[in-house]
């Protein structure tokens, strides 16, 4: 376990009812596009990103000996299969250490699922942030929740509304990311055979001990490294696995830990989402991180 201390230098998803699944569904290696780096990569100059993007390849390495029975009948990966506009959104928007890091749960089909990024509206990511990448298919692809890319004319509901709440806030995107980074505690998306989601708080046994203990040691290593003030939750079940960092001292005791409600449509009490957030946001002294629109 991580227990580096920090040296403080800076002040929708649809539920679809579903048929049984296959025993059990690996987490494989799929053909992967080597995604291109900019810029000189030495030992002494390694742009954040980079770093940030090392992380998750060792990560990755871990989740693919893990297999899932139940329910789970697909294991989508948009970090790999994705990673041409997952790595231009890091090294777009990760140019140094910043402020605030909010911290969703995993990929939703039609969000980060098609784009590599998190809470992937795709208006938001071709339009407003302005990125373009090849998106590969997924191993294991179900017919169901096909992965179309930036083609993909679905919308990803909590990403309409969480990066919708951000543009109306901040203006350009730069604004946001000045201050502020948004990053995904668990890469993997896992399907029924229905194409119907199971989060990684539904996952039973095993795998799912073993899949928090990965994810949460690569959380934590993703937060020394990018050494926020503020680490924002969005929604209980990530607030849980990062209040398990604090306990372990895996992470500074110095960040100050917030949780905002999930913008997913199917929590309970989350109409007008996005009054509520931008309430939030003040109350909880967030708002002051995040640079406006003029």
């Amino acid at each position: 376990m991580l227990r580096r201390k920090l040296k403080r230098n800076r002040s929708g998803i649809d539920e679809v009812d579903g048929a049984s699944a296959p025993k059990e569904t690996a987490v494989t290696e799929p053909e992967i596009k080597e995604a291109k780096v900019d810029g000189d990569i030495t030992s002494n100059n390694i742009p954040l990103w980079k770093k940030l993007y090392d992380i998750e390849i060792r990560m990755n390495a871990q989740l693919r000996g893990l297999k899932f029975g139940g329910p789970v009948a697909a294991v989508y990966n948009p970090v790999e299969y994705a990673s041409e506009l997952h790595c231009a959104y890091m090294r777009k928007f990760l140019t140094g250490q910043k402020h605030v890091l909010f911290v969703g749960m995993n990929p939703g089909p039609w969000g980060m699922c098609q784009t590599g990024v998190p809470f992937g509206y795709i208006p938001a990511i071709r339009d407003w942030m302005k990125l373009e990448g090849n998106v590969q298919k997924p191993e294991g692809e179900l017919a169901v929740r096909p992965v179309d890319g930036l083609k993909c004319t679905r919308a990803e509901q909590s990403g309409q509304r969480f990066w919708g709440l951000l543009e109306s806030l901040c203006g350009p995107p730069e604004n946001f990311f000045e201050n502020c980074f948004v990053y995904n505690l668990c890469p993997l998306a896992f399907f029924k055979s229905s194409g119907a989601n199971v989060t990684p708080a539904e996952l039973k046994g095993e795998e799912k001990r073993k899949l928090q203990e990965i994810c949460n040691n690569r959380l934590a290593e993703a937060i020394n490294l990018l050494e926020p003030r503020v680490i924002v939750s969005i929604g209980r079940y990530v607030e849980d696995r990062v209040k398990e960092l604090f306990k372990q001292n895996a992470i500074d005791h110095s960040i100050g830990h917030k949780c905002l409600p999930h913008p997913s449509p199917r929590s309970v009490n989350n109409t007008n989402w996005g009054e509520k957030a931008r309430k939030w946001l003040i109350e909880n002294d967030v708002d002051r991180f995040l640079k406006k629109s003029q």
